[in-house]
């Protein structure tokens, strides 16, 4: 099969996950990069985890599977942090309404800079 060619503005990047490659397009390989170090400390959390519970992990679970609680996790976290940053906003705007609350809706006359008499 002939190699494909790049995507305009993109270029290809093999990446390897659990000792499986597959080449990807991106436009932002340091992007995918971090990416790829997430998903890696992931799969060596879910690695560590089974090893305290269980020693290892259960003969049961296959590489799809494995594959699918790592996204589960990664799903996991992101819905905590959009949670989260949602929850600051939502704090941001109830400060932001108090602060804007307690400004008077009309400024108040200026005050002169020198007595009437120019002193």
């Amino acid at each position: 099969m002939k190699p494909r060619e790049p995507l305009p503005g993109t270029r290809p990047v093999t990446v390897t996950v659990q000792g499986r490659s597959l080449e990807v397009q991106t436009e932002e390989p340091e992007t995918l990069a971090a990416a790829l170090g997430i998903l890696e400390a992931t799969f060596q959390d879910m690695d560590s985890q089974c090893q305290l519970r269980w020693g290892s992990v259960p003969k049961g679970l296959d590489t799809p599977s494995w594959y699918l609680l790592g996204a589960l996790n990664l799903a996991h976290r992101v819905a905590r942090l959009e949670q989260e940053a949602n929850q600051h906003t939502h704090n941001l705007e109830q400060t932001l309404s108090k602060l804007l609350s307690d400004v008077p809706d009309e400024p108040s006359a200026p005050v002169p800079l020198l007595d009437e008499d120019g002193d």
